[in-house]
């Protein structure tokens, strides 16, 4: 089922900074129009198979093409210390902005290290077809299928 981020008031940005709010975010600042990021939960075979992350932008309902969009894969390590591997992708006609990582969740990973979730976010700068357009954020997990069960990515081994 995918993960939908609306933009919505500024006063969420404060409660996230805060620590009171998980899950999709977004504001609006006056003037601007409404966009919505939708993705996907991600779920792979193995560490080292391609990893695909992708995002739909729309705004009304409609497809947002040619803008940026980035995805950032979230990286955990020891002692919970987190980081991002990010990209940066352009929305197709469908709205769709995708970036796949061949060397998988092991190549963005360093040695025990896990890859958890990722997320996507429109941060428009200028306005787009004559329209100032909200910025969005959405993330959504990314677990792996191994011996142990599905969860969390881990990367135990150096690649290859």
């Amino acid at each position: 089922m995918p993960t939908t981020g609306r933009r919505r008031g500024t006063g969420l940005l404060a409660l996230v900074l805060a620590g009171g709010l998980v899950g999709p975010l977004g504001g609006c600042a006056e003037g601007c129009a409404d966009t919505v990021l939708q993705v996907s939960p991600v779920e792979v075979d193995d560490v080292a198979a391609p990893l695909t992350v992708s995002a739909r932008l729309t705004r009304d309902g409609r497809p947002v093409a040619g803008v940026t969009v980035k995805l950032a894969v979230m990286v955990v390590g020891p002692n919970n210390a987190h980081s991002e591997a990010m990209f940066y992708a352009t929305t197709d006609a469908d709205g769709r902005a995708s970036v796949t990582q061949r060397g998988g969740a092991a190549r963005l990973s360093p040695i025990n290290h896990q890859v958890t979730t990722y997320s996507a976010y429109f941060q428009p700068m200028n306005k787009i077809n004559g329209e100032h357009l909200c910025w969005s954020s959405v993330s959504a997990p990314i677990t792996c299928r191994t011996a142990a069960g599905t969860g969390p990515c881990p990367v135990k081994t150096p690649p290859t």
